[in-house]
């Protein structure tokens, strides 16, 4: 009877430890599909290529690699010799014109006058000439003006500025390298506008909608959890095949796969207020959790209150978020 009793007892005990993991493994996956999460997360940020609208050297520097600047700050500074030159000549061509149109002026005024008097001696077709003539000079005057407005602003080009607060990044240049009109110099990381891009599977996207509240687990800082919020889901993903190839047809690759592998949705998750010491950096990694029945209280502030929150302190490179 004991012999029987023990055994009765294991097994339900291994029965009453099977059903316990069952039903573990079943409350993780109810909460995996409940609560969407993925580890396919980066921050990301507004990146702005500082790209020099006129040419010529440098002659000004006064930037580091990857130093913090403030908006307005000034960048590089590029030798304006060339472009004042152009100023002090569209100032002589716009003093010309306007002395021709001056004197155009004072012929045709005269031509008027004496046609009224003498009718007979000043033909009515000189008169209309002398007026052409007239309003030809003017254009000119307009035109001289605009030549000096587009000099100006070609000189004032020579100076670059910040146009926001970041990050300078990738650095390459030193006094004497030669900016080239359109042509990106250097990098700045927008530190006003960081975000999350959290890439789920399409199977999980029922359950994810804006508004959602995220947590947010930076694989730098593990220890130290982000709330976010849902702002958007994006409405499409490049595809591999159909696109144009031979004679125009679409470009189908066979495929041999047995299983079938969900596509990757982004979702862009906003951040509330930084743990302290968490410093975001573009492209590094993180972990994104959707609570799926939890409204984030950040949903209730404006897409440009979110995006303005983080300051930078350029002493220490720490970043802060205020939510409002």
């Amino acid at each position: 009877m004991s012999h029987i009793f023990w055994s009765i007892t294991r097994i339900v005990i291994t029965l009453s430890a099977v059903a316990f993991a069952t039903w573990v493994l079943y409350s993780l996956y109810k909460d995996y599909l409940v609560y969407p999460w993925t580890r396919d997360g980066q921050v990301s940020a507004q990146v702005i290529q500082i790209t020099p609208r006129v040419t010529g050297p440098l002659i000004e520097l006064p930037i580091k690699d990857n130093q913090w600047v403030k908006k307005g700050d000034l960048l590089f500074k590029i030798d304006p010799n060339v472009y004042e030159a152009q100023v002090d000549h569209a100032l002589s061509a716009l003093a010309n014109a306007q002395a021709e149109a001056a004197e155009a002026k004072d012929a045709a005024d005269r031509l008027s006058k004496g046609h009224k008097a003498y009718s007979g001696i000043i033909s009515e077709q000189k008169l209309v000439q002398a007026v052409y003539q007239k309003k030809a000079a003017h254009a000119e005057v307009l035109a001289a003006k605009a030549d000096l407005h587009s000099a100006k602003l070609n000189l004032s080009y020579t100076e670059v500025y910040a146009p926001v607060d970041g990050f300078i990044t990738h650095l390459r240049l030193r006094n004497g390298s030669q900016a080239v009109a359109n042509q990106a110099l250097l990098a700045l990381v927008d530190t006003e506008s960081y975000w999350i891009d959290a890439f789920f599977k399409e199977t999980l996207m029922e359950n994810v909608q804006p508004g959602d509240k995220a947590i947010v687990k930076l694989m730098s800082y593990p220890d130290k959890p982000i709330e976010g919020v849902v702002n958007s889901i994006g409405w499409g993903v490049a595809q591999d095949d159909g696109s144009p190839g031979y004679q125009g047809l679409p470009n189908i690759e066979p495929s041999f796969d047995w299983i079938r592998l969900a596509q990757r949705i982004p979702v862009r998750v906003h951040l509330g207020e930084l743990p302290p010491g968490v410093i975001l950096r573009v492209g590094t990694t993180a972990t994104v959790i959707v609570l799926s029945d939890e409204k984030s209280e950040l949903a209730s502030s404006t897409e440009a209150e979110q995006e303005n929150n983080i300051k930078v302190n350029p002493d220490t490179a720490e970043y802060s978020r205020s939510t409002r």
